[in-house]
């Protein structure tokens, strides 16, 4: 169909020459987001999901102020920080780690996805048509997963998808790369350098015009917009390594990126990569077929509607083909090749709504919109409740509550190797886990001792030996089944002092005094009272250098030898 005609049905009801959204548009895809975040937020929870790793990254650069290179609660740093300083910014507000700080960067970048796609095939292939593609995208599986997550795949596909649009601007116009370079940049400060590549992929079209005999080669200098990409990429990733040392190329590069490229046999999964895209972008998807199969079969006549529908194709079937030969090949992973598609699909929706009157085109717009939100309501309201990591971050947040109900917001809990993350991102604290062995310790001194540990068995064993008493205040129970405990050597959920927990290596006592943040022999403490005190004891075989931080007046660092213990008076 040639294109003035498609612009013509596309901006009946507009200016003639306007392709571009109008801002109720953009509002209307803003609002139907919004909706869609409050749908997902107020609906079933989900702490055990990748909330345990964001949630304690934002922790350690709220907390501990590691900006630079924020780690989890094991020490594990294996993604770019982008997302984590964009929820870190989100919950510093307020000073703590919530669901909608966690999932607020996601939920922008998945209305920013939407209004670039409807302002990108605004301009090509009509306004009405650029609508439809912003609506498909925020109404489809993708969409209403990904407006509230704390994976990547969110950001990741805003900066692609930012990038490759900037790429055709610049090929279009000869010139004026560094948009692209920056927003390459941002891919790869989310999730890696495979950014760069999938935005690039759509630059196959430059090739594929040869063909017309109205050839547009690639023009203009990228000298600049590669020395800010270095700038930005390669300069934070070597003071990231200066911080941590070579356990960042460990776990970052080998561990995630070439370790997920090698993992299994690499070979042909054609049809679980078209799949994953048919129904991440379900039901949209097959609008989007159709599209890509006229922009191979029908090109457009106009040059640079053909030149941007063909650049959409093989931005589409790059990043398809590339996941197809993955080894690491999770259906989420295809997400930054939805935007072109849903432009694809937008113009298929417009071509089928060309002769529609505006009234009728309005109720079934509204309806379809109604529809799929409602099925959203369905699935997050109803149907996620019946899963196991639902029900237990519930029973989580439960013993949470009663924890602060008992205990107050300041008391030292100690975690145990195995206890789930979102206990703590439920407090809002950051504290290492220990091992049984050395909660058993710490439940036999004369402190009170207040501990969380999946599996009261093996430690009632444990005590049992020298007959330590040891009382359960609390639990976390799925369907019956307690997978988390809360024990004291007290028999009562209340604040008891002095109140002991463990540091690393380091024993903690308080005496009218509360435990801030603690990390890497970094302890902050803060009054409760008048007066108080703090034991650190070194309970290690080897000398520790222990940094102490008072209500933000006093700071000291002292080495501890084995056994020694360090007094620190709060008045």
């Amino acid at each position: 169909m040639p294109s003035t005609r498609l612009h013509e049905s596309s901006d009946r009801n507009s200016l003639p020459g306007v392709t571009t959204p109008r801002l109720p548009d953009l509002l209307l895809l803003a609002v139907i987001g919004c909706i869609l975040f409050v749908i997902r937020l107020t609906g079933a929870p989900n702490l055990l999901e990748n909330e345990f790793r964001v949630g304690a990254c934002v922790l350690d650069a709220l907390q501990h102020g590691n900006w630079l290179c924020p780690h989890d609660v094991l020490g594990n740093t294996d993604k770019p920080p982008l997302l984590t300083w964009l929820a870190a910014l989100a919950s510093w507000p307020g000073g703590r780690v919530t669901r909608l700080t966690l999932y607020l960067p996601t939920a922008v970048a998945t209305i920013a996805i939407a209004w670039l796609v409807a302002i990108a095939a605004g301009r090509y292939f009509g306004r009405r048509a650029g609508l439809f593609g912003g609506l498909a995208y925020l109404l489809s599986h993708v969409g209403a997963w990904q407006i509230a997550t704390t994976r990547w795949d969110g950001l990741f596909s805003l900066t692609v998808a930012a990038a490759a649009l900037a790429a055709f601007r610049a090929w279009m116009r000869g010139g004026g790369w560094t948009p692209f370079w920056l927003a390459a940049a941002a891919a790869t400060l989310t999730k890696g350098p495979l950014g760069l590549l999938l935005a690039a992929f759509g630059l196959a079209a430059v090739v594929w015009e040869r063909r017309t005999g109205r050839p547009r080669p690639l023009e203009g200098s990228h000298a600049f917009g590669i020395v800010l990409f270095l700038v930005l990429t390669l300069g934070w990733f070597l003071l990231a390594y200066r911080q941590v040392g070579y356990h960042l190329v460990q776990n970052m590069v080998w561990g995630e990126f070439v370790g997920h490229m090698v993992q299994h046999r690499v070979g042909s999964r054609f049809s679980k990569a078209l799949g994953d895209v048919v129904w991440n972008f379900a039901p949209w998807s097959l609008f989007a077929i159709v599209g890509a199969c006229r922009g191979v079969l029908r090109p457009a006549s106009d040059d640079e509607e053909r030149r941007f529908e063909r650049f959409l194709v093989c931005w589409l079937v790059g990043g398809w083909l590339l996941f197809c030969l993955s080894p690491h090949s999770h259906a989420r992973l295809l997400s930054p090749v939805i935007p072109p598609a849903a432009m694809l699909a937008g113009r298929e929706l417009d071509r089928l709504a060309a002769h529609l009157s505006a009234r009728t085109l309005a109720a079934v717009t509204a309806a379809v919109v109604v529809i799929m939100l409602g099925l959203s309501v369905w699935q997050y309201h109803h149907r996620e409740f019946d899963h196991s990591t639902t029900r237990k971050t519930i029973a989580i947040e439960d013993l949470a509550h009663r924890v602060r109900a008992g205990l107050g917001g300041d008391v030292p809990l100690t975690y145990v190797d195995g206890t789930p993350f979102a206990m703590q991102l439920a407090l809002n604290t950051m504290y290492p886990p220990i091992s049984l062995d050395e909660a058993a310790a710490l439940l036999r001194g004369d402190a009170a001792a207040f501990v969380v540990l999946p599996h009261l068995g093996r430690l009632r064993r444990a005590l049992e030996r020298d007959g330590t008493p040891v009382y359960e205040l609390g639990r976390a129970s799925d369907r019956g089944a307690p997978f988390l405990y809360l024990v004291s050597n007290r028999k009562t959920l209340a604040p008891a002092e002095p109140a002991a927990t463990r540091v690393g290596p380091l024993l903690v006592t308080l005496s009218g005094a509360r435990l801030g943040p603690a990390w890497d022999n970094v302890i902050v403490l803060r009054r409760d009272g008048a007066k108080g005190h703090a034991v650190i004891e070194n309970t290690a075989s080897e000398p520790q250098s222990v940094r102490v931080r008072m209500d933000g007046e006093r700071d000291e660092t002292r080495p501890l030898a084995p056994g020694e213990a360090w007094r620190i008076d709060l008045r």
